[in-house]
């Protein structure tokens, strides 16, 4: 009988218990939602907030950056009028600059070919040389052939 009614209290106990964790969830569920609820028109109006900045600072931002491209346009255009009165130095420099390499490129293509054609002159003359040798050394073979056949001829007869 005790032990029944130990096992009937520790039921009871463990009922209750769960009945007040559902509450306590409840409770904490009921408070989590009303949190939420006050904080959804706080969020939104603190994104409105945010959004009007981050647009305010976009638009100085904008404004900074045509105002800085206005004045690096008006700077480049005044350099460049200030550059172009020094054109005509320039190509004038140019052209003299071309016009010495010119004669620097045009005496050494001179030198080059002069020196070109004597080596060509040089070759032809030692190729010719070296024909006129083989031509002579190949007449003397074919004689002196032709005199050890007709010796043989010779001694055959």
């Amino acid at each position: 009988f005790i032990m029944a009614k130990q096992v009937e209290q520790l039921e009871k106990e463990k009922k209750e218990l769960q009945e007040r964790l559902k509450n306590q969830e409840k409770k904490i569920d009921y408070f989590e939602r009303a949190k939420r609820l006050e904080e959804i028109p706080l969020i939104k109006t603190a994104y409105e907030e945010q959004r009007v900045r981050d647009m305010e600072l976009w638009e100085q931002q904008e404004e900074e950056r045509i105002t800085t491209l206005q004045l690096e346009r008006e700077k480049a255009l005044e350099h460049k009028n200030r550059l172009s009165r020094m054109l005509e130095d320039r190509d004038l420099f140019e052209a003299r600059l071309k016009a010495s390499r010119r004669t620097v490129y045009e005496d050494k293509l001179k030198q080059f070919q002069e020196r070109l054609a004597e080596e060509r002159r040089n070759r032809l003359e030692e190729r010719k040389r070296q024909r006129k040798e083989e031509r002579r050394v190949t007449y003397y073979r074919e004689k002196e052939e032709e005199e050890q056949r007709l010796r043989e001829e010779q001694l055959l007869k």
